[in-house]
Parts: C-alpha cells; structure tokens; sequence
C-alpha cells in the first residue's frame, strides 16, 4: 500500500469520535478499513525500522475492528478495502 495514502487514512481514523470498550473505533468507513490476510482491520499507526543492513522496513500498525488486538505487519501486505 502507498504510506501516504496508510498515514492520511491512520490520520482520519486517529480523529474518530465514537469509541466503543477499550477504545476502539466505531462506525470506521468503508473508505478507511484496510486488508490483510484476508481480515478488515483499521490503520491505527506507522512505524520506519530500520534492518541490520541499514535497509528499511515500513510498518503498518492496524487495529482489529472488534477486538482489543493490534497487529504490526509490512506495509506492502496491507491492502485498502475494495469498495
């Protein structure tokens, strides 16, 4: 996925109101739910690390839409939701 695209929706779901148990974004859009693995999540966050060869690996940091569970994974592997 296009990290400028993955920060600007983070950006949108980071300013959602409605939190449901644990703080969990509610009613996320369509248009701001990512896929990976087959499974909807929300992007909550990004993160640059860098590898033992001073390469680097971009994260995408997404939240589960109904569960208290975040999971870090390569940006690349996330998709945005098909509309």
């Amino acid at each position: 996925m296009d990290r400028t695209k993955y920060l600007n929706m983070a950006r949108e779901c980071a300013m959602i109101k409605k939190r449901g148990q644990f703080g969990i974004r509610q009613n996320v859009p369509d248009r701001l739910r990512v896929v990976w693995k087959g499974i909807e999540y929300y992007p909550q966050s990004y993160e640059l690390r860098f590898r033992d060869d001073g390469t680097v690996d971009h994260i995408a940091i997404i939240h589960d839409l109904t569960a208290n569970s975040v999971s870090h994974v390569p940006l690349e592997q996330v998709k945005e939701k098909e509309l």
